[in-house]
């Protein structure tokens, strides 16, 4: 059977497509390919994160905790700024997801109770800020 076949059989709950693993391998497959001259990745807020790849740098968890987060910050509004990274001006951007109902599964409630994936659930709901696409462009 093709993944094609699978994911878009009806009637079938967990297919085994994990969002956050399948953004993590497009996130190095784009390093390799940019070479040094853009970064792209998915992270969320520090206590979200559940592979260490995926934790935000320092400029990352400061934009999270005092705009994304923010009760005022407008929903779904980007941040960016250019800023020096890594020893380089760089343009930064950071596009806020939010979850659906889908996401639930496997992060929303109960707090703590294993999910399918064999993670504890978050206990987050519908809406509240769950990733964040961080976007970097070297000058």
């Amino acid at each position: 059977m093709r993944w094609w076949t699978t994911i878009n059989e009806r009637g079938t709950g967990f297919k085994g497509f994990i969002p956050a693993v399948f953004a993590r391998l497009v996130d190095e497959a784009f390093e390799r390919l940019a070479k040094g001259e853009a970064d792209v990745k998915v992270t969320a807020p520090p206590e979200l994160v559940r592979n260490r790849k995926a934790r935000p740098d320092s400029w990352e968890a400061e934009i999270i905790k005092t705009k994304l987060l923010d009760p005022t910050w407008r929903r779904g509004e980007p941040y960016s700024a250019t800023v020096d990274t890594n020893g380089r001006p760089a343009f930064r951007l950071m596009v806020p997801e939010y979850y659906g109902e889908s996401c639930l599964a496997c992060h929303g409630t109960p707090k703590g109770k294993m999910d399918i994936t064999g993670y504890p659930k978050e206990g987050r709901k519908l809406n509240d800020l769950g990733a964040v696409i961080s976007i970097t462009l070297y000058q």
